[in-house]
């Protein structure tokens, strides 16, 4: 499966009513310019583990992704993403993965 490709969002003077989608199962991806905030809203009765994935490696070493987690019920904020968090393909685009993507929505917020 593909990852859910998530389109930014711009915040606007007059407010932004943000779209949520539900992430597949493979997780979710955006492209960053370093402005960019992912918002993780978990609907179900359990916790969830969100895993930033780190492409980069030092020399030839991988770096450990970090990872947070998101409370039953709860939503939490993640970003700005810095360049270490973009994938080696030059495209500025993030890899972001969900332990559980059941009653779980997302979207992707910029300034």
């Amino acid at each position: 499966m593909a990852r859910t490709a998530l389109p930014a969002q711009k915040f606007a003077t007059l407010g932004l009513a943000p779209t949520y989608v539900s992430p597949d199962a493979a997780g979710v991806s955006l492209r960053s310019s370093g402005k960019q905030v992912l918002h993780v809203k978990n609907g179900s009765g359990a916790s969830i583990t969100v895993t930033l994935k780190i492409a980069k490696t030092i020399e030839g070493q991988a770096v450990t992704n970090p990872t947070a987690t998101v409370g039953a019920g709860a939503d939490k904020f993640f970003g700005p993403f810095s360049d270490n968090y973009e994938q080696l393909d030059g495209t500025d685009t993030v890899f972001v993965d969900l332990s559980s993507v059941t009653t779980v929505t997302v979207a992707c917020l910029t300034l």
